[in-house]
């Protein structure tokens, strides 16, 4: 299916319509006033970083809103994403594409008019911004502009050094460029479609080169710009480029796939490629060498503008319904896959009682369970909420042995003990836990000494001697034994 063919889109040509020095002053006025700073976060097309930062694909994602696509986040692939019609994927890194995810696409471009946008990341437009940023810095301030410049192309220059090249699941190979490659006239397919200030503009770079897959041929190893070449090889072994493609064959696809550039530079380094196969029923995935021709700063050059156009035309369905895309940024080797085995869904561990014959057998069980639970319910009743205390406290056994004799009506009775305990033992007549003694029991007591005191000798136990000298406590008398041996002789 060639992008060409589609009809064109009232709604897709946003680019046409924007302003890029509108673009550029709202970047400016947000890193100015902006809380966080000056935000450079590669990969988002959503949320604070996709659309203030730099390197963000906001814009990228508003061309698509723009052209009625119904957009959405996607961080796992599942049956749910199956119905997207196009798929943007951004990813911060790339190493490759799981196995998982490689057989996922591909049944998912099976399904026919489906498009996915596979954008090469690159060290984005920082440097870009601050290069820009310097001619129109004010004088007193282009000195601190110059070393934000200098800073920021070190660091370009440190992340290709310490590139690679991605292993290649069969469907393309992307090769890093030995330095970042100026674009100074567009050709291909899709070049008539630009303007001529476009393709003859100076202003771009692109850090990778799209070329088709072959397993007997290794990829471009970018130079080395420290050393001059490539990494020394260890004696008695075949040098080897530090970045060349590692290739297993049960990582390869099993899909025969052709790719043809659509967009080349000067010397015919492809910019954007579409690989294509009969087995997807006119489905495609157009590959971009680089991110930073579609950043959110990059959106202030024409180039952005209008490759954005034509990747939106591209994605466009056949079909009248409402198109829909989906938004990746996670990396091809770390994104989860959710695959159905196929199949009938066969149930495991508990959801084998919800299934025949177990499933008679668990209805009645929980019938029965619930008779036994209302059987149970009248004698055991609702539950108290008991109030604990602090164990070990012999009060508690007094308050519970009186909470039982009070609902015994044993009232009389304790009082009847502690009165009889009272006078036994310590001999008192009258007072507050003193009762009246029966008129029978007063009849039968045997009548007090007159002259007998109340000695130092404990209750219970027999006098002292008649010759002995003892010394009265108190005065007080208290009742005498009847065995006591002067009461015997009087009776």
């Amino acid at each position: 299916m060639m992008p060409t063919k589609f009809p064109p889109h009232p709604e897709a040509m946003v680019g046409n319509s924007r302003n890029p020095w509108i673009i550029l002053l709202s970047l400016l006025i947000s890193v100015t006033i902006g809380c966080g700073g000056l935000s450079t976060k590669y990969g988002d097309s959503s949320g604070r970083n996709g659309e203030q930062s730099l390197n963000g694909f906001g814009a990228l994602r508003e061309s698509f809103k723009n052209a009625g696509f119904q957009h959405r986040d996607v961080s796992r692939l599942s049956n749910r994403v199956l119905t997207n019609d196009a798929l943007v994927w951004t990813p911060t890194h790339f190493n490759g594409f799981n196995p998982r995810v490689t057989r996922w696409i591909d049944r998912w471009l099976t399904q026919g008019d489906r498009t996915l946008i596979f954008v090469i990341p690159d060290s984005g437009s920082e440097t870009d911004y601050w290069i820009d940023a310097s001619k129109v810095a004010p004088p007193e301030q282009r000195l601190e502009y110059r070393r934000r410049v200098a800073k920021s192309i070190n660091r370009r220059i440190q992340s290709r050094l310490i590139r690679n090249a991605a292993v290649s699941n069969g469907w393309f190979t992307s090769s890093p460029l030995p330095a970042g490659h100026p674009i100074t006239k567009l050709d291909g397919e899709w070049a008539d479609l630009f303007s001529s200030e476009t393709s003859q503009s100076g202003s771009y770079t692109i850090e990778y080169e799209i070329e088709p897959f072959s397993k007997s041929k290794p990829a471009k190893a970018a130079a080395n710009t420290t050393t001059g070449g490539a990494a020394a090889a260890t004696p008695g072994t075949t040098p080897t480029p530090a970045t060349a493609v590692v290739v297993s064959d049960n990582e390869i696809t099993n899909t025969p796939v052709t790719l043809q550039p659509l967009l080349q530079d000067q010397s015919g380094t492809t910019i954007v490629a579409q690989v294509q196969s009969k087995r997807w029923n006119g489905s495609q995935i157009i590959v971009v060498a680089g991110g930073s021709l579609l950043t959110n700063y990059a959106f202030t050059k024409p180039l952005a503008i209008e490759l954005a156009d034509q990747l939106v035309l591209a994605s466009l369905p056949p079909s009248t319904p409402p198109p829909s895309a989906g938004f990746i940024s996670v990396d091809p080797q770390s994104l989860p896959v959710s695959e159905s085995k196929p199949g009938v869904p066969k149930a495991s561990g508990w959801e084998l009682l919800t299934t025949w014959p177990m499933s008679l057998v668990t209805v009645h069980a929980a019938l029965l369970g619930l008779v036994i639970c209302l059987m149970l319910l009248p004698s055991l009743g609702r539950a108290r909420h008991v109030r604990y205390s602090v164990k070990g406290s012999f009060g508690d056994h007094l308050d519970a042995v009186a909470a039982l004799m009070n609902r015994a009506g044993g009232e009389q009775f304790a009082r009847h003990r502690i009165s009889e305990y009272m006078r036994r033992i310590h001999g008192e007549t009258q007072g507050p836990w003193v009762l009246p003694e029966p008129e029978h029991e007063a009849i039968h007591r045997p009548a007090i000494h007159p002259t007998t005191t109340e000695s130092s000798t404990p209750p219970g136990l027999p006098d002292p001697p008649a010759g002995g000298h003892t010394q009265p406590s108190s005065q007080t008398t208290r009742p005498l034994d009847p065995t006591d041996s002067d009461i015997t002789a009087n009776s």
